[in-house]
Parts: C-alpha cells; sequence; structure tokens
C-alpha cells in the first residue's frame, strides 16, 4: 500500500509546522484573489496529494471546490485554523462532518451542556 502524500496550502506563518512534520508546503497569500487560489488547489490535487491541510482564511474563499472535493474519496481536505485573524471555517467544517458521520450535531450537545452548568 503507498504512502499517502501529504500537502499543506495556506499562509506562510503556519507552514513552516507543516513543513516540520513531512508534508509539501505551498504558501499563499490570503489577499491575493480566489481565482488564483482556485488554480494553486486544483494545481495541488493534479499532483496526487491524498490529504491536503488548508488554512481556513483561504478555505473560506474556496468553499464550493471544498465541497465538491468532500464528496471525492481523495483528496481529504481538512481545514485548519491559522495563527491570524479566525472566521470560524474550519470549526463549521469539523461540525458539518460530525454531523455527517454520527447524524446529529454533538458539538451543539457539549455546548448546551456547559452552558447548563
Amino acid at each position: 500500500m503507498a504512502e499517502a502524500k501529504i500537502a499543506a496550502f495556506g499562509e506562510s506563518d503556519i507552514m513552516l509546522i507543516f513543513k516540520a512534520i513531512g508534508a509539501d508546503v505551498y504558501p499563499a497569500d490570503s489577499s491575493a484573489g480566489t481565482g488564483d487560489m482556485e488554480v494553486k488547489l486544483k494545481k495541488i490535487i493534479k499532483e496526487g496529494y491524498g490529504i491536503i491541510f488548508m488554512t481556513e482564511t483561504i478555505a473560506a474563499g474556496l468553499d464550493n471546490t471544498i465541497k465538491y472535493y468532500s464528496n471525492q474519496v481523495t483528496p481529504s481536505i481538512v481545514v485548519v485554523p491559522g495563527l491570524g485573524r479566525r472566521n470560524n471555517y474550519a470549526v463549521n467544517q469539523l461540525r458539518a462532518a460530525i454531523i455527517k458521520a454520527v447524524g446529529a450535531d454533538m458539538m451543539a450537545e457539549e455546548s448546551n451542556k456547559k452552558e447548563q452548568e
């Protein structure tokens, strides 16, 4: 069984973390246009990466593309929070994946428990 290639796509300040774990890094500027980011993402996908970590500031502009690939076997696109401003995109993606997997919003149930305490 071949190992999956791992890529990281996002702001350069967080890319060092992924480089340290052996991922191929693709720095991106969040101020670049969505079209440029989509072209870069599709190039990474065509290179055969099985797992692509992406910062949420980049992912927010590529939502339709990420949703398209979420229905494919590969690649697995994992959205992670960046070091800068947060927009909850990563948390919302995780919540959607949990709902899809278990059929319930487990994160909302946990939030309700904390509020009741």
